[in-house]
Order: structure tokens, then sequence, then C-alpha cells
């Protein structure tokens, strides 16, 4: 057969015996393109608590389409199912990346706190703040540190002040310039102001409109501390605590609540 002349290049022409062996080739390249799509799908959809047993299902996986892949002679399948042993740990450090974040911040929590402060005298000031900012609409994410120490967030934005009514409502300003992020309260003070979040990727809170709700989830989930939101759409008050989402507090809700997880704090370091 002669060959086949393509923009003044000679490709040497095709025999019967080489159609097998492209045929092979083109289905190793689907399936390698429809596998990888579909695990990064599912990578992007899993939770938490089913990846160790979706890691245990995809290593079975492996070992199955590997020994089926050299029965067929599928070299290329092969040698990548080979290759992804070595990269193994690379895989579950970007996989358990969520999980492997919130352990190294909770390892803080071991650490005893340098300043010793039981907050009970901060229940009036946060909620007058809570209100005042409700009735006027003004968009607010407060977090509480407990146990779990918040540093990284903290040496981003550092402020040391007294909190006070005053002094929440004007950094959530509207032309304050960093109402955008969050107020991090710790030992009773004002620690940090205008600071960036890591969002939920919890696909159960998708719908919520606006990323302070979303912020407040997220370091809810990786740490322990709490986290009080603000509407600037309704002026609604609403929780993250460890993850889950309460919304329409009252004053009597947070009067409640603040009493609570202060008297827990001090109860914590009397012990």
């Amino acid at each position: 057969m002669a060959d086949i002349q393509l923009l003044g290049w000679s490709l040497p022409a095709l025999h019967q015996s080489d159609w097998p062996y492209l045929l092979r080739a083109g289905t190793e390249v689907v399936l390698i393109w429809m596998a990888v799509y579909w695990l990064l799908r599912a990578l992007e959809r899993i939770s938490a608590g089913g990846k160790i047993k979706g890691i245990s299902l995809l290593l079975a996986a492996v070992v199955a389409a590997w020994l089926a892949a050299r029965w067929l002679d599928l070299h290329a399948i092969s040698w990548l199912l080979q290759t992804m042993v070595g990269f193994s740990a690379v895989i579950l450090i970007v996989v358990f990346q969520p999980e492997l974040r919130r352990l190294l911040s909770k390892l803080g929590g071991i650490l005893p706190h340098g300043q010793q402060n039981t907050g009970l005298h901060l229940v009036g000031p946060l909620v007058e703040a809570m209100m005042q900012m409700a009735e006027r609409r003004i968009g607010a994410l407060i977090v509480i540190e407990r146990n779990d120490r918040l540093d990284n967030y903290i040496t981003s934005s550092p402020l040391d002040c007294e909190l006070t009514a005053k002094s929440v409502v004007s950094l959530f300003w509207k032309d304050a310039p960093m109402h955008d992020g969050a107020v991090i309260v710790r030992a009773g003070r004002i620690a940090a102001a205008g600071v960036i979040l890591p969002l939920t990727n919890n696909i159960e809170f998708k719908s919520l409109s606006g990323t302070r709700h979303r912020a407040g989830i997220g370091i809810s989930e990786d740490t322990d501390a709490l986290a009080l939101i603000v509407s600037e759409e309704t002026g609604q008050i609403s929780m993250a605590d460890r993850g889950a989402f309460t919304r329409g507090l009252t004053r009597q809700d947070l009067e409640i609540l603040f009493a609570r997880v202060f008297r827990a704090a001090a109860a914590g370091k009397r012990a």
C-alpha cells in the first residue's frame, strides 16, 4: 500500500495487521479518560465519613483492573495502575487534605492557652452587638475560640482590643475596611478582624447565599470554634457549631448560648 501524503508529510500506510493494535490503544485511551473523569467527580461529592471505605474499594478495584489489564495485554493501563502505587502517598494526602488540616488545627488545643479568662462578662456585650447588627441588617461573622487554637487565622489579620458592643459593631460597619471578614474572639478580647475563613465543602450547604454562612460552617467543621453569623439581607442571626447550622436565634437564645459556652470554658480551665 502506498504512503499517505498529509500537509507535506509522508505517513506510512496502515496494514491490516496494525488495526488490532490501534483499536486496543484507542480503547485504552478512552478507558483511562473515563476512569480519571469518574474519579474526579467522585472525589468532589464524597463525604469525609465515606473516604476510608472509598479508598478501600478503590484499592480493590485497582488490583482487579491491573489483573484484567495484564490478561488483556493492555500495556498502557497496566503501567498506569502500577505507577499509581508509587504515587499512593501523594494521592492520600490530596484526598484527606481537609482531615489533615483539621488534625493539625486540633493539635494546638493540647497546649494550654497563654491567657486565662472565663469570658462570662462578654455575654452582655456580645448579645447587644448581635442584636444591634441584626436590627440594622449589618452583615457579621464572629468566631469564638474554644479549645482548638486559631493561630493560623489570627496571625493573618491580628488585632488586640477590648470587646464591647460598640467595638464589634464598628468593625462590621459597612464602610469599615475589615467588615467583609470575620472577627475572632480569644480569651475575652478581639484577637483578629477581617479574617478570611475556609468555606464548607458540604454539598448540603451549597444553596446558602453569600460566603459568611458557608465560612462560619467551614471554620466550625475544621475546629471546635463557635461561629455566629448575621445576615445582611434578612438580619437573621445564625449559629454554626461543629458543622451543625441553626437559623433564627433570638436574644434569649444568644444569652443562653453564650452563658453555656463561657461557663463550659471556665469549668475546663478550673479542671
